[in-house]
């Protein structure tokens, strides 16, 4: 296998990023008397400017199109190796290296699951673990307006829009400056996060905390004990519109903003919605007005795969129900997990058809979706990626099952990490030992490269481009 220069350049920026991000928190660390802290962020640090660095000026000047090989390498080793970078700087809170590079796992693909109380951490690594979420989420819009979008099936076209402007065999050709539209907007969208959450009195650490894991769907939070005790209700209504916004669909929202159109509606946002108003309807049927606030926002927070909760642990929706929406998701091209909502509304489409068929034989008509006809051999993609989940997650269950006291701990975990929706399985990841996080690591860098292509890029790695 002879990588491209244009994968490894591309490697090197995100190694680069990682190491710069890390700088004014080793500083942050320091000031703080956070000596540990402060050593984890500096070697991280180091590690990313140092690795970015070299692969940037070793590829200087070499230029070759980047085809669909070389797009899916760097798909999966970025999620691989951008975690090993962000690693030391968890070495202060973590009993060994594989609790370390788990955490790092977690935080990146916004997936939210921890071992370590907040309370417990250092004040400059609860903020960072939620920078890294934040960088975690602005590399998934990247990647799914370029690489995905150009892998897309054209007939289905979930992450296609204006952002994807490629010259002809070159996947890497508009990558840069969909990371500057994208991220924009991204930046500006946490940043009035963060002026409404200090406005809704919430201190400006836990403002900014909250604001980077809110937008990116991460779950994070820089305080322990339930949120209602210590966020005020207006602050939980900023959080859980940033989550919302956070697993709705950028690239649309990048199209209103900068050309002042509509192109497309927000079809993913209104399902969200439209199950999380069930989910606050069903608990308010049978437990008062109290409660069916309590399960809309956690029916929110689920879908969202943010993973918040503001029921009791002991109450509220089952996390079996929290796991199935986690797993269902939110808009193709957005921070969030799961199958993602436009697959699962174009198959329920589909299925209605098929019922009009068999009750009104004569009716004619394609399946159509976002404007486009989708035709049968779309629709078994389609398929594939609504199957691969729940058969991905029941072989993680079992491979889970040898490391958690017991099966149940398995399925939370599996469903949890699979989704990137961490908080959902609440503190289970105490329960199992480091196969067992070996195992979860994989599962969340699996649920964020979407499952299906790795099999691709297993066969990929070893071949030429």
């Amino acid at each position: 296998m002879q990588p491209s220069p244009r994968t490894i350049r591309a490697l090197g920026w995100s190694w680069l990023l990682i190491g710069l991000c890390a700088v004014p928190f080793t500083l942050y660390a320091a000031a703080m008397d956070e000596a540990a802290a402060a050593r984890g962020l500096g070697t991280s640090a180091l590690i990313g400017l140092f690795l970015g660095g070299g692969a940037l000026a070793a590829t200087r000047g070499l230029d070759r199109k980047v085809r669909a090989p070389a797009a899916l390498r760097l798909l999966v080793v970025g999620w691989i190796t951008g975690p090993l970078i962000a690693a030391p700087s968890f070495g202060a809170v973590s009993d060994g290296w594989i609790e370390a590079v788990f955490e790092a796992v977690s935080a990146l693909t916004t997936t939210g699951a921890t071992l370590t109380e907040p309370d417990t951490m250092p004040r400059s690594l609860v903020v960072w673990r939620a920078m890294l979420q934040w960088l975690g989420g602005l590399a998934t819009l990247v990647l799914a307006v370029t690489v995905l979008a150009g892998l897309d099936d054209r007939r289905a076209g979930f992450r296609r829009s204006s952002l994807l402007t490629i010259d002809s065999g070159d996947l890497f050709s508009n990558l840069g400056r969909a990371a500057i539209r994208l991220g924009g907007v991204y930046a500006g969208l946490t940043a009035a996060g963060f002026l409404a959450l200090a406005l809704a009195g919430v201190s400006a650490f836990e403002a900014i905390s909250l604001a980077l894991s809110g937008i990116s769907t991460g779950g994070y939070v820089p305080r322990g004990g339930e949120l209602t005790e210590w966020l005020p209700v207006p602050a939980i209504a900023v959080l859980a519109l940033l989550c919302l916004v956070g697993a709705g669909n950028m690239a649309v929202l990048y199209e209103h903003l900068s050309r002042g159109r509509v192109t497309r509606r927000f079809g993913d946002m209104r399902a969200m919605l439209a199950v999380a108003l069930a989910c606050g309807v069903l608990m308010g049927l049978t437990g008062g007005a109290a409660a069916g606030l309590a399960g809309l926002l956690d029916g929110l927070f689920a879908v969202t795969t943010a993973g918040y909760r503001i029921s009791a642990p002991e109450g509220g929706l089952p996390v079996v129900v929290l796991i199935t929406l986690a797993l269902a998701g939110g808009a193709a091209v957005s921070t969030s997990g799961g199958i993602k909502m436009a697959r699962l509304r174009l198959l329920i489409r589909r299925a209605g058809r098929d019922i009009l068929l068999l009750v009104q034989p004569s009716a004619a008509g394609g399946s159509r979706f976002a404007g486009r006809t989708v035709n049968e051999a779309a629709l078994v993609s389609v398929w594939a990626y609504a199957l691969a989940y729940p058969v991905v997650m029941a072989f993680g269950a079992l491979a889970l099952g040898a490391f958690t006291p017991d099966m149940g701990t398995a399925w939370s975990i599996a469903g949890a990490t699979l989704a990137n929706a961490g908080p959902v399985a609440g503190s289970a990841y105490g329960d199992t030992g480091a196969g067992g996080l070996i195992i979860a690591s994989i599962l969340m860098i699996l649920g964020r490269i979407e499952i299906l292509p790795l099999a691709a890029v297993i066969f990929l790695l070893f071949s030429g481009d």
